[in-house]
């Protein structure tokens, strides 16, 4: 301590962001600061803290940096910036977006499609969400496709084919592919599907009524035709929702709830008065600081989502107006409203979104209740040294021998931290399988991670039996420095006894121990075990069929003369897939690009009795 405070003294006191870093030289918290040495004297100048969590930090740290800006907003978004890449323990993290799709809309394309994507990048294209129902935005890109005729077919499918799809025939595409069809009409029905996706319909409806008029002026009946027809659509699907506030145009409204250790953050989405969507959070809080968690929580939240003019949120803070000038210059300087009411429509707003977000926090720790009760029951049953917050489970998939996955799940907390999930491809030139071999393989990958990461598992759960078992212990023992408890996991099985079937019950095999537990159907241990396992199985299986799809893929096409690498490629991009190809008649597969007829002959053959 005495070091850091001599390093403290040679501090400015300038705006910046500040690094804490344990003994081990990693950033376990990002701040930022007006003043730099006024903030960091308030952790180290202090003889005593009272505060638990903070004490708990200041106890860890041995080092510092900084890092000087111009002002406080540049300190608030380097903030942000430094927390995204450093992910320290000690801050609000985020972890939504890597989990939710976007949509992504290029309007520097000559003719731009709407597409789901799962990364946003700086590349200059339009990204909508991150959306975080799946199904629910499938459901809004249906509706999307309902109003708006917009290309849905690949670049190389539109760029090569010589009529229109279905989609045309439909009057559900303007068919841009073979037919004359301009260009600002094609990109200024994209730009109305933008603004409907955003929820903005009666900008879209009165767009829609002034380009009707001009077509119709212009005698251009066919033109006007397919604007009634959306606008006709819009105005069904805008009926079917409710007016809940006609005082407010766009805002998001925030409730917020928390305990100790954990934020509870509800959103209501509010657009032209109605509610058009939402959002829920519950997140760790590492220390007992509200207004930064909730500050850290709105910058994370809001880079990679739309803005609303005005943000309702259910009380001040000291850095509101700093996060404030933050989004504004996000939004291209657009001014944004933080705003705090007092009465109003807008109070009943957060207070509606307040409820929601106590309900949720309350089902949160309900949950946690129960399952730090399945855990303790098993730390019990298993006499484990400690207490198994983290348990990770390994499954080993193949099928006779190919494309041989293994699947490494982890659970903290009893619930799926999918963040730490890994994959592990395994090349075997054995006749046969192995899977003692593959659990050989994959665990010493696995336990070589765990050494560089230091963060250890609890429990270790192999799906398998005894062998299996034996194989992940005798690659632990090339690492002395791992302690971790190994079990294996054996599924149930049937058999039959007097033409009768009779399924045994699921059971753990302990190192050392000739004889297995066998787990009580609904016992705690059954649930929190089989669920890890049924998760690793899962991911492994998912995988597995992709991989599977690949090498099949390949080797379909591998088989048929004249097809090489180079033409197996055109020919999967041109249809997708191998089942896209197979359900192609003579005459589509004859006009692909580059095939000779000959080989899509043979191919057409070879597809037809696959």
């Amino acid at each position: 301590m005495k070091k850091l405070r001599e390093k403290l003294k040679r501090v400015p006191s300038s705006p910046g962001s500040y690094l804490m870093k344990d003994k081990e030289g990693d950033i376990i918290y990002v701040g930022k600061a007006k003043n730099l040495k006024h903030r960091l004297s308030s952790y180290f100048a202090r003889t005593s803290i009272e505060e638990p969590k903070t004490h708990a930090l200041v106890q860890e740290i041995t080092d510092f940096d900084i890092i000087l800006v111009n002002n406080e907003v540049e300190a608030l978004l380097l903030e942000r910036s430094l927390i995204k890449e450093h992910k320290p323990r000690f801050n609000v993290i985020l972890r939504d977006d890597k989990e939710y799709p976007y949509l992504r809309v290029d309007l520097q394309n000559q003719w731009p499609r709407i597409k789901k994507v799962r990364r946003r990048k700086n590349d200059g294209a339009t990204y909508l969400g991150p959306f975080s129902h799946v199904s629910q935005l499938n459901a809004i890109l249906d509706l999307t496709f309902r109003i708006f005729p917009l290309i849905r077919c690949s670049e190389h499918y539109f760029a090569n084919t010589t009529r229109p799809c279905n989609y045309y025939h439909m009057k559900r595409c303007l068919g841009p592919c073979t037919l004359p069809v301009k260009e600002d009409l094609y990109k200024g029905m994209v730009r109305d599907a933008i603004a409907f996706l955003q929820g903005k319909n009666k900008g879209v409806m009165k767009a829609l009524k002034e380009k009707l008029l001009a077509a119709s002026e212009s005698e251009e009946y066919e033109l006007a035709g397919r604007y009634r027809d959306q606008l006709h659509a819009l105005r069904t699907i805008t009926q079917e929702q409710n007016v809940v506030i006609k005082s407010i145009k766009d805002c998001d409204a925030f409730g917020i709830a928390h305990d100790q250790d954990t934020l509870s953050l509800h959103v209501l989405k509010i657009r032209e008065g109605k509610i058009t969507g939402k959002d829920r959070f519950i997140v760790p809080m590492p220390l007992p600081h509200l207004a930064e968690a909730v500050s850290d929580f709105l910058l994370q939240y809001y880079e990679a989502r739309f803005i609303p003019q005005e943000i309702i949120l259910p009380y001040d803070f000291a850095d509101r107006e700093i996060l404030e000038r933050a989004l504004t210059e996000w939004s291209e300087n657009r001014k944004v409203s933080l705003t705090v009411p007092s009465k109003g429509q807008k109070m009943r707003l957060v207070e509606l979104s307040h409820k929601n977000a106590l309900y949720h926090l309350e089902e949160s720790l309900n949950k946690r209740a129960k399952e730090k009760i399945r855990l303790q029951a098993l730390q019990d049953k298993f006499q484990l040294d400690e207490f198994p917050l983290r348990i990770d489970c390994i499954d080993i998939s193949n099928i006779q021998g190919t494309a041989i996955v293994a699947s490494q799940v982890c659970f903290l907390g009893g619930r799926p931290a999918k963040d730490k999930y890994r994959l592990f491809n395994i090349e075997d030139s054995r006749t046969s399988p192995d899977d003692y071999w593959a659990i050989g393989e994959v665990t010493k990958r696995y336990f070589a991670r765990l050494l560089h990461e230091k963060e250890c598992p609890q429990l270790l759960v192999i799906d398998g039996g005894k062998g299996q078992m034996a194989a992940a212990l005798a690659t632990l023992n090339h690492f002395p420095d791992l302690k971790i408890p190994i079990v294996g996991l054996a599924k149930n099985r049937i058999r039959y006894s007097d033409d009768e079937e009779v399924r045994t019950e699921e059971r753990v095999f302990f190192p050392g121990q000739r004889d297995p537990y066998i787990l009580k159907e609904g016992s705690p241990v059954y649930q929190i075990l089989t669920q890890i396992r049924d998760e690793a199985h899962r991911f492994a299986i998912t995988h597995h069929r992709k991989r599977r799809k690949g090498v099949l893929q390949k080797s379909v096409l591998d088989e048929i003369p004249g097809i090489g690498p180079s033409l197996r490629k055109k020919l999967l991009a041109y249809a997708g897939d191998i089942e896209q190809l197979r359900n192609m008649s003579w005459e589509d597969l004859s006009k692909i690009p580059g095939l000779r007829k000959s080989v899509a002959e043979a191919l057409f053959k070879k597809l037809s009795s696959y």
